[in-house]
């Protein structure tokens, strides 16, 4: 069909206006799916056993009770993550949660205000000189031209804790061992969340998985099985369900190791909002290197992201005591109020699952779980919710007897490209970051390789004490480079830096925030439908054809959305 044809269709499809009926799963007559292998249904088998409380297990869980199918998650740890971790919600994320009983509404009431954390700003102390600031934010950003919903900048753990708020709205509760409310040996019909229990064992048969927890109870390590249709890893970046299944990653492995510092200063927090207000701080001098994430500047919440070199660098090394003096050196004068909360280490990957279902269709892999991205760009948590979205209809589909046990397959085929590409994108984003030190005298390369050969060459064989002597003798000269005298104009190598630096940020070069085109320019899940669904090819042909119609015309998010019930059209088809 060319142009032309194409113009006619379109102006016809305004004069037809044929009717489009939209039902909800269940609707189509059954006498379809009579071939269709559907697991039974009983008292002690689950509909769905989701491994995983974090993001992307809960709003799995959320979107699987909506539909109508029971679940229950299991969490290793007794209690929710206090560390902020990710924090960019992108459009797409956004509009997924705009489905959820006003939760993009709740976030983008509770974000700080855009202005405040539009920013990255690179600079020799938070106090000292300014190197370059980029503005990742713009007014037309938020008037809602390519999607109904604006990005958010929301910290992880009070994500979680909007989500928790909306399960037990929907009828869940949390249960802890110790708990007067402990479901360590009652039968679960759904709607938990089981704090403390870590899964241990997965076994399949034709008709159900069978996860063997473990939980410590008054001193005791003891044991359950639970059975359920379909089980889902949502456990994270060191996922033990993709271990038990046997998965492999396929990717880069220790693009860096990072130790990530959770504080608190009010102090701090004020004098940037009065000052230099903004979401990310690279600060770069003499004493310290680090990234300081300012996730709430009124209320003075901080994240410090250091570079790390095991073994001669050890966790003992950051202690509160010595990250405190870190963060001082970081902002250049006294702080009186700084509160070190959290310290934990963190290892960069790129990664992708080489499956994301396994077990004749019956366990999947979500989130972090499928697949390990650098933060650049924060595409972890939004893909992992994107994840989670797509599996929901998917699962719930199958099991409200709408489409074959088949139709899980299409959620690696969907998701699985996805997740490379993000993959390749954040790496790509990762590098642009690693241009700015690169470009000051400090490439990163050089100190992963100074530390390579201490570790694997010659300086193996020489005392702890040494190599770690020489290690921080290295990075002392290299750190030297950012001295005053150096990085000034009327030095003719300082001036070229930062002349070189100037060309980065205007040519858009460095590390980047928004991705809309990845965000939102991509189509799929009605396709799968489609083939997987047992209606005539006419009433196929038919949706194929609405579908490319919609994405011409840029109306993707009621694509993919309009996926979540089945179409009956009556009347005469799309002239295309």
């Amino acid at each position: 069909m060319g142009v032309s044809g194409f113009i006619k269709g379109f102006k016809l499809l305004h004069r037809t206006k044929p009717r489009i009926r939209l039902h909800p799963y269940g609707y189509i007559q059954r006498r379809y799916f009579l071939d269709t292998k559907i697991l039974n249904s009983s008292d002690s088998l689950l509909p769905v056993l989701i491994v995983g409380a974090g993001p992307v297990g809960l709003v799995l869980s959320v979107l699987l009770t909506k539909f109508g199918i029971k679940c229950t998650v299991l969490e290793k740890n007794k209690g929710f993550s206090k560390h902020p971790q990710a924090h960019f919600i992108n459009n797409r994320t956004m509009e997924v949660f705009r489905k959820l009983d006003g939760l993009a509404e709740e976030i983008q009431r509770s974000q700080p205000p855009v202005d405040l954390w539009g920013k990255f700003i690179y600079c020799t102390s938070l106090t000292g000189s300014i190197l370059g600031s980029v503005d990742h934010m713009h007014p037309q950003d938020f008037e809602k031209i390519v999607s109904p919903v604006s990005v958010a900048h929301f910290s992880q753990y009070k994500l979680t804790r909007l989500l928790v708020k909306l399960l037990e709205n929907l009828g869940f509760g949390i249960h802890t061992l110790e708990g007067p409310d402990s479901l360590d040996h009652e039968p679960l019909r759904g709607g938990e969340i089981l704090m403390g229990y870590e899964c241990v064992s997965i076994d399949t048969t034709d008709e159900c998985v069978t996860a063997t927890v473990s939980f410590s109870k008054e001193g005791k390590l003891l044991m359950r099985k639970i059975q359920s249709k379909i089980l889902i890893g949502a456990d994270g970046a060191g996922s033990m369900v993709r271990k038990l299944v046997g998965i492999d990653l396929k990717g880069e492995k220790d693009l860096q190791k990072l130790v990530s510092v959770h504080f608190w200063s009010k102090d701090l927090g004020r004098y940037l909002l009065n000052e230099r207000p903004g979401m990310l701080f690279f600060i770069f001098n003499t004493e310290v290197i680090g990234v300081i994430v300012a996730h709430d500047l009124t209320q003075g919440e901080f994240v410090l992201q250091i570079p790390f070199y095991p073994p001669q660098q050890n966790l003992e090394d950051f202690s509160p005591e010595i990250c405190k003096k870190l963060i001082l050196k970081l902002v250049g004068q006294e702080l009186s109020d700084i509160d070190v909360i959290d310290i934990k280490p963190w290892v960069m990957h790129a990664e992708v699952a080489e499956r994301f279902v396994c077990g004749n269709n019956q366990i999947m892999l979500c989130g972090d779980a499928a697949h390990r991205f650098p933060p650049a760009g924060g595409f972890g948590m939004n893909t992992g919710i994107q994840d989670a979205h797509n599996l929901a209809w998917k699962i719930a589909s199958l099991l409200n007897g709408v489409a074959p046990t088949s139709i899980l397959a299409t959620y690696e085929t969907e998701r699985k490209p996805i997740a490379v590409f993000n993959t390749a994108l954040s790496v790509q984003n990762f590098r642009a970051a690693m241009a700015v030190p690169a470009t000051l005298g400090l490439d990163p390369t050089v100190a992963n390789s100074v530390h390579q050969v201490i570790n694997k060459g010659f300086g193996s064989i020489l005392p702890s004490s040494m190599q770690k002597a020489i290690l921080d003798g290295i990075f002392s000269i290299g750190r030297s480079q950012l001295s005053e005298f150096i990085l000034n104009e009327n030095n003719p190598l300082g001036s070229s830096r930062l002349a070189k630096l100037r060309h980065i940020f205007e040519e858009g070069k460095s590390l980047q925030l928004q991705f809309p085109a990845e965000d939102l320019g991509f189509r799929m899940g009605i396709v799968s439908l489609l083939i997987h669904a047992r209606v005539s090819d006419t009433l196929k042909e038919h949706l194929f054809q609405i579908v490319t119609m919609l994405c011409l015309l840029q109306s993707c998010q009621l694509a993919v959305e309009g996926i979540m019930f089945p179409v009956q059209i009556q009347g005469q088809g799309y002239p295309i």
